[in-house]
């Protein structure tokens, strides 16, 4: 199975910084460099130009040359599975939050609806209303 990846720049021993993402130096559009670990493959993004990875030399920022090897080691099986589960943890976290935000806004426009009909029910304003419901629900809820 063939799956383009982005490349997971390994940590520099020279700067100790480590890049989610990496660049095609020759490239004029300057394309994010995708791998193909299992066949052992780059290509550009932007340009499509493909290479296999022993070809390659892969720069960090501050001017480090990473040698074929320390790039192979960053593509490893466990390595990939790790930010594989990283991202994937990343992206629940990002739902669990949108579902958050989402039930908040809903009851939020629940409690204003209601609040102007039971105001409008009971003689008073519908602010006033919506401070009783709120208070209700602050006292009741777990």
């Amino acid at each position: 199975m063939s799956e383009w990846i982005c490349f997971p720049f390994p940590k520099c021993p020279n700067c100790q910084k480590a890049w989610g993402k990496s660049y095609h130096r020759n490239c004029l559009s300057r394309g994010e460099l995708l791998v193909e670990p299992y066949q052992k493959l780059v290509k550009c993004e932007s340009c499509s130009e493909k290479w296999n990875m022993s070809n390659s030399k892969f720069y960090c920022s501050c001017g480090y040359q990473f040698y074929p090897s320390e790039v192979e080691d960053a593509l490893s099986t466990t390595q990939l599975l790790r930010n594989r589960l990283l991202q994937k943890l990343n992206e629940m976290d990002n739902y669990e939050k949108n579902i958050i935000s989402k039930s908040q806004y809903s009851f939020h426009n629940w409690v204003k609806d209601i609040s102007y009909e039971i105001g409008k029910f009971l003689g008073t304003t519908a602010s006033k209303a919506q401070e009783l419901i709120q208070m209700f629900f602050d006292k009741w809820s777990f």
